[in-house]
């Protein structure tokens, strides 16, 4: 019988081939619409990264099952925008009909102008686009007198046998988790509110909601959170909006200031309010600025009040999170101690994700996997963002690289960590390659920085020795990651792309990479944390940051071209695998401590 994973399905959930014909139905509806184009976003109404069955519009139209894109169909053309991660999925997945563009090196706007003439009507549904993203859209279609016209949502209506929505019940997250209750939470935002001379703010987005009232679920496929709406007051009080089949188990245990409420309540409720009412326009649903317009509702535009307290973490996080990625890290070592004693050709990508599944369930404490393993061999790797299943997946050969990206929810954290390993005996261009990739996460890894410093501002060292051979990689270095919620969080990141500052409690991803499309990929990832002081830890400095890192697993050795690396990056490397020889030696099964104490080697 055929193993199977608990947490990750294989399937194929792409349905390229129904792509031309519902293509043709929502043009007909765009006919009945008097439309010449129609906008289909990945997001949702709760504008979140990750979306349920119910909401993957994008890949019911189109074929495209990325995290990231979005479609412009027009009466006969129609086009599909992804970034550098989905280049190559992109024309996988999806028909001739559907062309792919490079995005954001095209804009929507510059493509739209380019295809569409002066009168023409673009319709959106405006649950699913942000306030800032219509007003930019209006700004540059109308100076070429083009119309934003605000519909129902097309797709929804011709989806036969549409999922139903999920409706498993949340829970409270434990303060033993949580580090403050979410009456302190809530009345921390309520004080900041009526300093800035605010009457309430609205949050829309779950995983916001999740983490100020301290509640969790399974909406979302690997992201804890609960999806729900909430209106917080000035004076302390908390309007929810949930379903309440989610909410009967949650209602008694929250703060006495918060009401439950149904989702049809929310509209009535915002018409209600006395103004001003504090928004970001970077998350907040048109459609919530339409029913607040029409309601004379007065708003004031300002950054989302929960990114930066969920972001930066209390110290009763932090140490939950050094707690959970010490038990990842024993789970991920037997893990490659098992993959290095694999014979070649005798096991495949999908047995490689079960296996990883198995051996991080094996602690008993495992509640899901962060995020659909990577698990990629050969040209496979050079997808960025690849997802095994049982069309793509294939048998892992001598002379190759091995490349997974995984983690694992545990109630006290999200981890997330990549590894790269040689299967046999790599190529010298291979080890080239390799060498450089960790010569930027080395980089990342001892940087200290002044305060008021970006992850933008950083993100160069990590492609310094890349850059000098001429190469690069065409994804962000680092994102942030939650806490037991989106193992992907804002605002902070390490990018080029301009960002806020990284502050002290902060945690981000540390993952720099090299994709040869056709023949292999490259990536080595820790995720770490921002702390006061300098990287060595031991001289406080005022005014400076450094990271610590969470994640300690042997980088393979195999790979590295010793040669190449400075009398820095060597004492880095060697006191990292010290890290991990006295971190989880004593927890190690024989096997496992065997293998560790090779792959974890002074050079």
């Amino acid at each position: 019988m055929e193993k199977t994973a608990q947490f990750q399905s294989f399937e194929d959930k792409s349905e390229r081939d129904k792509g031309p014909e519902r293509l043709a139905s929502l043009r007909a509806a765009m006919k009945e619409l008097k439309l010449d184009a129609y906008l289909v976003p990945r997001s949702d109404q709760f504008r979140g990264e990750y979306v349920t069955e119910r909401d993957e519009r994008l890949a019911w139209l189109t074929g495209f099952t990325g995290s990231a894109g979005f479609c412009a169909a027009l009466l006969e053309r129609a086009a599909v925008f992804v970034d550098g991660r989905y280049t190559v999925q992109v024309k996988q997945q999806t028909a001739d009909v559907f062309h792919a563009v490079d995005w954001p090196d095209t804009s929507l706007e510059t493509w739209l102008v380019a295809q569409l003439a002066a009168g023409a009507r673009v319709g959106l549904d405006p649950w699913v686009y942000s306030l800032s993203e219509v007003l930019r859209l209006q700004d540059a279609l109308s100076k070429h007198n083009i119309e934003l016209s605000f519909v129902e949502n097309i797709v929804d209506r011709l989806w036969e046998n549409r999922p139903s929505a999920p409706c498993e019940p949340a829970t409270i997250y434990p303060l033993q988790y949580a580090g403050q209750s979410a009456l302190e939470k809530i009345g921390a935002l309520a004080k900041e509110l009526r300093a800035r001379g605010d009457a309430a703010t609205i949050i829309t987005l779950p995983e916001n909601v999740s983490w100020l009232l301290n509640i969790r679920g399974n909406d979302i496929t690997h992201v804890p959170s609960v999806q729900s709406y909430a209106i917080v007051h000035a004076a302390g009080q908390v309007d929810l909006f949930i379903d309440p089949q989610k909410s009967k188990g949650i209602a008694s245990e929250l703060p006495e200031t918060v009401s439950c409420h149904p989702f049809s309540d929310f509209k009535p409720q915002l018409t209600a309010l006395k103004g001003p009412v504090a928004i970001d326009p970077m998350t907040l649903p048109y459609a919530v600025i339409q029913a607040l317009d029409a309601a004379q509702v007065s708003y004031r535009e300002t950054n989302d009040p929960i990114a930066l307290p969920k972001a930066c973490k209390n110290t009763t996080e932090q140490e939950q999170a050094r707690q959970a990625h010490q038990r990842d890290a024993l789970a991920m070592c037997h893990f490659l101690a098992w993959l290095d004693a694999q014979e070649p050709a005798q096991f495949t990508e999908i047995d490689v994700a079960i296996a990883l599944e198995g051996f991080r369930s094996a602690n008993n404490v495992l509640r899901d996997i962060s995020f659909d393993t990577i698990s990629a061999s050969g040209p496979n790797a050079a997808l960025p963002h690849y997802r095994v299943s049982r069309n793509s997946n294939r048998t892992v050969n001598e002379g190759e690289i091995f490349l997974v990206d995984s983690g694992g929810q545990y109630l006290d954290g999200t981890t997330d960590i990549t590894r790269t390993v040689a299967i046999g005996t790599p190529s010298d261009e291979v080890c080239d390659a390799f060498t450089r990739v960790l010569k930027g996460m080395i980089a990342i890894s001892r940087l200290s920085f002044p305060k008021g410093i970006g992850g933008h501002d950083i993100d160069a060292f990590a492609r310094a020795s890349l850059w000098s051979a001429g190469l690069d990689y065409a994804h962000g270095t680092g994102h942030g990651v939650g806490h037991y919620l989106s193992v992907h969080e804002g605002p902070q990141r390490i990018s080029r792309l301009p960002t806020g500052p990284l502050l002290a409690g902060m945690m981000v991803s540390n993952e720099p990479g090299y994709y040869k499309e056709g023949h292999y990929g490259i990536r080595i990832e820790n995720i770490l944390l921002v702390r006061e002081g300098l990287e060595n830890g031991q001289v406080p400095k005022d005014g400076f940051l450094s990271f610590e890192t969470l994640n300690y697993v042997p980088i393979d050795l195999r790979l590295v071209n010793i040669d190449l690396l400075n009398d820095e990056e060597k004492n880095w490397l060697n006191a990292y695998h010290k890290q991990c020889r006295e971190r989880l030696s004593e927890h190690l099964s024989q096997d496992a401590l065997t293998w560790l104490n090779t792959a974890a080697r002074d050079i």
